[in-house]
């Protein structure tokens, strides 16, 4: 589940990636990292600039794979998710 928001004036918070979920069963098999980079250029195709995500700091296959993709810690929290950001 993602946004785009075009109406949004802060180009930082105009795309997110709400959520990315892969069945506990298929999880490790590549299926998150293929829809990752599907979802990356889907943004990239529609203008975006800036991708955000948030997700639980215990959650560390899903950052690993996101920071595996170029996504950074910004530093913000969204509820007890930490925000991560990627760039191009």
């Amino acid at each position: 589940m993602f946004a785009l928001d075009e109406e949004y004036e802060d180009p930082n918070d105009r795309y997110w990636l709400w959520r990315l979920m892969i069945d506990k069963s298929l999880q490790g098999k590549g299926y998150g990292t293929a829809v990752l980079k599907e979802i990356i250029q889907y943004f990239k195709d529609h203008g975006a600039n800036i991708i955000r995500l948030s997700t639980k700091d215990t959650n560390t296959n899903a950052l690993s794979m996101y920071r595996k993709a170029g996504f950074r810690d910004t530093g913000e929290m969204n509820d007890e998710e930490i925000v991560l950001q990627l760039e191009f």
